[in-house]
């Protein structure tokens, strides 16, 4: 009777093992970790701006602008941490025209600059409309968009 038991906490021990090493959570002290954290950093300026300009966020000039802000702080940070091919062990998501296409890809990343300078630069002087900086974010989102389409999976 007690050897029922036994088994099952056996094979839930083991697979509980198993199951550990399937972090899909890149070291945060590696390239990957360190591009996806700096992504994300800017995913939590870009969302609340978005939301704000839908209605989905109660709107604040103030917290916008800083979100701009801190946006373009952030725009020249993560591009240095793109490895050259087979130099970053842990699984991503950017695909070869990385590398296969490294003046597209500079391009690419110099549109998404300029496009944040741009947010940056209206909202810097102070807004008294979100409706002043829609474009500029809109912008800045279609970059974004247009560089996940050509360079990630």
């Amino acid at each position: 009777m007690i050897a029922v038991p036994y088994r099952k906490l056996v094979v839930a021990l083991l697979l509980g093992a198993a199951l550990a090493g399937c972090n899909n959570e890149p070291d945060p002290n590696s390239h990957e970790g360190k591009r996806q954290a700096l992504f994300k950093q800017m995913l939590r300026q870009t969302e609340p701006m978005s939301g704000m300009l839908t209605g989905r966020v109660t709107p604040s000039m103030g917290e916008f602008m800083n979100k701009a802000d801190t946006l373009a702080q952030l725009a020249d940070q993560p591009w240095e941490h793109f490895p050259t091919p087979g130099d970053d062990p842990e699984p991503n998501r950017t695909k070869d025209t990385v590398w296969s296409d490294p003046e597209g890809f500079a391009l690419a990343i110099d549109d998404f600059k300029a496009k944040v300078a741009d947010l940056h630069a209206v909202t810097s002087v102070g807004i008294k409309s979100l409706d002043q900086a829609a474009d500029e974010l809109r912008a800045v989102q279609q970059s974004c968009k247009s560089c996940h389409d050509s360079y990630r999976r």
